[in-house]
């Protein structure tokens, strides 16, 4: 009976394992690497461990909580009514005005707008 026999040619295995030796040469770099690693940080950084144990010299301020959402809501709303419906004075100097949004809608809906093809009318 010959070698080839008993063997299915369609399958195939590995013909050689891990080269172990390389495989250790590159942990033990990587060790050396990551001790240089750690060793340089400590020199370099050799009071930051001294700065996690201080305490405070200076009280933290109270966090701003919001205590009525709905009020707030309600009071910006109101004021962002009253800047969008009310004259007022932009840059007096220059003769800015704001005007309501609703008169402006209304002005450029009677004018138009330069550069936009006029709606038929």
């Amino acid at each position: 009976m010959s070698d080839r026999a008993g063997r299915n040619p369609e399958t195939a295995y590995e013909r050689s394992d891990w080269h172990v030796p390389a495989i250790a040469i590159v942990l033990a770099m990587l060790l050396v690497l990551v001790t240089i690693a750690v060793l340089v940080l400590r020199l370099a950084f050799h009071t930051a461990a001294s700065d996690v144990q201080r305490s405070l010299r200076v009280a933290m301020p109270q966090p701003a909580l919001q205590t009525d959402p709905q009020q707030d809501l309600a009071r910006l709303r109101a004021r962002e009514e009253q800047l969008l419906n009310t004259y007022y004075w932009v840059d007096r100097d220059k003769g800015i005005v704001h005007i309501p949004i609703s008169a402006a809608m209304q002005q450029i809906a009677a004018k138009g707008l330069d550069g936009f093809p006029q709606g038929g009318r």
